[in-house]
């Protein structure tokens, strides 16, 4: 596991920071990423209205999985993130899709090692790959193209780091539309973040050819690349 991976998962196995972090926003009033999620689904349907598999890594409560699985009700879906606790809370937030959901512990640097299957239609991601280096994020897009069927989805909605004058201005303007929440405990980041043209360089280079930024809100984009159909 790479060193800024390790420290990551280091800080979301902390079952009381977990916790602390998912109930700083209970009712997921102030929850803005609840339209990308739904633009990724309903983009994937433009192309594959019918997938048969939905990988969620670093899929956390496993929010963009229940919008993945609600969209398409003949999928299956297999949750994957470091964290034990974040899987008890998965498993409770998700029940309501019984066998179609298949859960493992493990981190999104090492997929294959965590038992993540080929052939997917569609990986998403979200909130979790700014913790990597520009390295491991290419890494990781690599080794998740390698699980996806051809014409498949690499789709990530995260956090990127934006030029310094930008920084500044979304800093001052953010709080004005409730783009944070002031009670969830805060944890490293190692700066500068992933930047938009590092996300774009490495899904290009894992073999996407039709990529795109679908939604960006601040600091918060919806990376969406397909691979080719083969």
């Amino acid at each position: 596991m790479p060193e800024m991976s390790r420290a990551a998962a280091a800080v979301w196995s902390d079952a009381d920071f977990v916790t602390a972090w998912l109930d700083a926003d209970p009712q997921g009033e102030r929850d803005l990423l609840a339209l990308p999620r739904l633009m990724a689904a309903r983009i994937v349907a433009e192309t594959t209205p019918r997938p048969q598999l939905i990988v969620d890594v670093a899929g956390g409560a496993g929010k963009f999985l229940g919008v993945m699985l609600d969209a398409f009700p003949a999928a299956r879906g297999v949750w994957l993130d470091a964290s034990p606790t974040m899987l008890d809370r998965a498993r409770i937030d998700l029940a309501r899709f019984g066998p179609r959901v298949s859960f493992t512990v493990g981190d999104m640097t090492e997929l294959r090692a965590a038992g993540v299957p080929g052939g997917a239609d569609v990986i998403v991601t979200s909130r979790a790959s700014h913790h990597l280096d520009r390295t491991e994020l290419h890494g990781f897009y690599r080794e998740a193209a390698g699980l996806t069927a051809p014409g498949g989805w690499l789709v990530n909605l995260d956090h990127i780091g934006p030029a310094e004058v930008w920084d500044t201005r979304y800093r001052s303007v953010r709080k004005q539309f409730g783009a944070y929440r002031p009670s969830a405990p805060s944890h490293h980041h190692n700066y500068p973040l992933p930047s938009v043209d590092d996300h774009l360089d490495g899904l290009r280079a894992a073999g996407a050819d039709e990529l795109d930024i679908a939604w960006k809100a601040f600091y918060t984009c919806l990376f969406m690349g397909r691979l080719p159909q083969g």
